[in-house]
């Protein structure tokens, strides 16, 4: 299971430019959801996938759209991968 990027400690991220584009983008999604732990998980969720696959993120990154698509398009992998994994493990059953 991977880990989620803990927020404070994401240094590398806020000199990478690419990164701030997506987050800048995303800010208006991010800011409307309600709780802050969702806005927390969120921003985790987001810098897990862009370092786990920021080579395939940035070899669109002609325009914000193109960022946008990568970004959520590694979200759903993330999120396909989690499901898959968590109903393998409903499927084994109790040990």
């Amino acid at each position: 299971m991977y880990r989620y990027i803990d927020p404070s400690n994401n240094l590398f991220l806020k000199n990478d430019k690419i990164y701030q584009r997506i987050i800048n983008q995303l800010d208006s999604i991010v800011s409307n959801l309600n709780s802050e732990e969702g806005k927390q998980l969120m921003l985790r969720m987001i810098s897990s996938c862009y370092h786990k696959y920021h080579n395939a993120i940035r070899t669109k990154s002609e325009s914000d759209t193109e960022l946008l698509f990568s970004t959520i398009m590694a979200l759903l992998i993330e999120q396909s991968q989690e499901v898959e994994r968590l109903n393998s493990i409903i499927r084994a059953g109790p040990n």
